[in-house]
């Protein structure tokens, strides 16, 4: 017997409101599925990102602290060795010194430089637990105080090789705590400055486990998180290009007063081999000379003790190149 005709207009329209939906379905799958595949790229891209920032940072603080390391043994140890043959050296009556009144090397400045390149040469010898790299890293960051103030040079060097794998920042920047797995960018939660990276790995988990199959909305959750994990990277990435900024300033700096150093000791040597080792039997501008020597080597110390990082993991002020181009203008009258 034939169907009524209702029946079949409600077959029908039963039948196009299944297809709508079936349509709609496929469409809406089809979106989850994109904003899941986006929102996965963003991340892995993001991270990528901060991961060559962060290598980048950390490069840039081991290869200060090495240039610190080098030049303390070397430069500061030449100047001590040179200048530790001098008798009766009295700063105070060279006119020259007024010039550079903030600069003035008196004997403490000098026993602590003598305690430095005690450290640094053990340092560089392979002598240091942690390994040079860690080292040089931690004096890199943090410069000579609190490591070479100690009370005993074992002490200050123990600390030294061991600041980098137990500082958060500095174990992070060197490519990811014990927590992390070493993972770097990608594992582990960290704070640098302030900023909280949200482990990748827990974001994108989230994101790959939302399959299409899932409501649309939860798809564009994910993106907006993606959205702003991409963001913080891009935070992350800012604090550790201005730490490298940073680091390879002082690095400069402190490269380009050493080698004015090294060419006072130099010419100080000469002026030993011509008059002696007797302070009074220089003539006026030797001494004058020999001032200028010493207030360069104390510039060159007070750069050597700026910090790179605070102990919060911020960029610190101490190492902003304005500052220190604002702060002592006596670096370009030395050089």
């Amino acid at each position: 017997m034939p169907l009524p005709f209702l029946v079949w207009g409600v077959l029908a329209a039963g039948g196009a409101m299944a297809g709508a939906k079936t349509i709609k379905a496929v469409k809406d799958n089809s979106k989850a599925s994109y904003y899941s595949e986006r929102a996965g790229e963003i991340i892995s891209s993001a991270s990528e990102k901060a991961d060559e920032c962060r290598k980048s940072a950390n490069e840039s603080i081991e290869s200060l602290g090495r240039v610190k390391l080098e030049t303390v043994d070397r430069t500061i140890g030449s100047f001590l060795k040179t200048f530790g043959k001098i008798k009766n050296v009295n700063f105070s009556e060279v006119d020259t010194v007024s010039e550079f009144k903030n600069l003035n090397l008196d004997s403490a400045n000098i026993a602590e430089l003598s305690k430095m390149t005690v450290i640094a040469s053990d340092v560089l010898k392979g002598t240091v637990s942690g390994g040079l790299a860690g080292a040089a890293a931690a004096y890199g960051a943090y410069g000579a105080v609190g490591w070479f103030a100690s009370a005993g040079t074992g002490t200050a060097i123990s600390g030294l090789s061991g600041a980098a794998a137990t500082n958060a920042t500095l174990a992070w920047l060197g490519g990811g705590t014990l927590a992390a797995g070493g993972g770097g960018i990608a594992a582990g939660t960290m704070v640098l400055g302030g900023i909280v990276a949200v482990p990748a790995l827990l974001i994108l988990g989230c994101v790959m486990g939302a399959k299409a199959s899932k409501n649309l909305e939860e798809a564009k959750s994910n993106f907006a998180k993606a959205n702003d994990y991409a963001e913080q990277m891009e935070l992350l990435c800012s604090t550790c290009n201005k730490i490298s900024e940073h680091a390879d300033f002082m690095r400069k700096a402190i490269t380009v007063l050493a080698k004015v150093c090294d060419r006072g000791v130099v010419n100080l040597e000469k002026t030993i081999d011509e008059y002696g080792t007797e302070w009074n039997s220089f003539p006026s501008d030797a001494k004058n000379k020999v001032a200028v020597l010493g207030a360069a080597v104390k510039l060159l110390k007070t750069l050597l003790d700026k910090k790179i990082l605070t102990e919060s993991g911020k960029p610190s002020d101490e190492s902003d190149p304005e500052r220190i181009k604002q702060e002592y203008p006596d670096l370009v009258a030395i050089s």
